[in-house]
């Protein structure tokens, strides 16, 4: 019976050190090398994640920003995307200002450049995040005071990173709008801090794994998760499964709790089991 696995990224196959960890390298290697199937699902764009995947022979596409895009690991090249419509990327901007959140706006600009706009850094978790890839020298990063030029461009997601209570009023007002989804969790890098990004409704890591569950043939599906953004895709899995690190509302929801991302977790599991789909 063919089998995809699916691992989340951060909290799940990376460290604390946000890297994959030499054993899981050397371990899920030997594996696919063996037949196994396994790709990754992740809220990070492919610009972050690429990098940190380098090593790893990864022969499946993967999933993106939460189900934004499904992505080539090789070529880069879309297999598909969701953007969000202009006019909502609108709205959902005055509403975090008039709440007095900073958006941090993604876009694909009017050339086909990825971008990434942000007005600031303001609290622990954006410096985590945005001082983190103005180091690295990321050349998305755009410091801007007005949002309307971005706006016009395709959007990808928008977010806002703050304390719970600064976010809640805008998480209520698009809970029912059918034409996005909020994501929302804690950072696990600036503990007390959550990240609020909302995208197209069909932009989940439900939708996208079943996506390629079924346009690669496969019969069943197993993931892997720390996070609140991975429970929609524990809710398409025949086995879903949370590291030691997870939320708690992730553990509940998993078939089994395995070890930590710090302990290679995902890639023991895996090898245990020996399970080659």
């Amino acid at each position: 019976m063919r089998t995809l696995y699916v691992s989340d990224l951060d909290g799940t196959l990376l460290n604390r050190e946000q890297s994959v960890g030499e054993e899981s390298i050397r371990i899920l290697n030997d594996l696919i090398g063996r037949g196994l199937h396994f790709t990754i699902a992740t809220a990070r764009s492919m610009e972050s994640a690429l990098p940190l995947l380098e090593r790893l022979h990864l022969k499946l596409p993967g999933i993106f920003i939460n189900g934004v895009f499904i992505a080539d690991l090789k070529s880069g090249q879309i297999i598909q995307s969701h953007y969000l419509p202009n006019s909502l990327g609108e709205e959902i901007v005055e509403s975090y200002l008039q709440a007095g959140l900073k958006p941090v706006v993604y876009t694909v600009d009017h050339e086909g450049r990825p971008r990434v706009y942000y007005r600031g850094i303001h609290n622990a978790s954006e410096e985590h995040y945005i001082g983190d890839r103005l180091l690295r020298q990321d050349g998305r990063f755009r410091l801007i005071n007005d949002y309307s030029a971005c706006l016009t461009e395709k959007l990808i997601t928008i977010n806002a990173i703050d304390l719970p209570e600064k976010l809640e009023d805008v998480y209520l007002k698009f809970a029912n709008r059918p034409e996005c989804i909020r994501h929302y969790g804690p950072d696990i890098y600036a503990p007390g801090y959550h990240w609020l990004e909302i995208s197209s409704a069909q932009a989940t890591k439900s939708q996208a794994v079943q996506y390629l569950k079924e346009a690669y043939g496969y019969e069943r599906l197993v993931c892997f998760g720390d996070n609140l953004n991975d429970l929609s895709m524990f809710e398409m899995a025949d086995e879903c499964y949370a590291v030691g690190n997870a939320h708690d509302l992730v553990k509940k929801a998993a078939t089994r709790i395995i070890d930590t991302h710090d302990h290679d977790g995902v890639a023991r599991f895996l090898r245990e089991r020996h399970l080659i789909g």
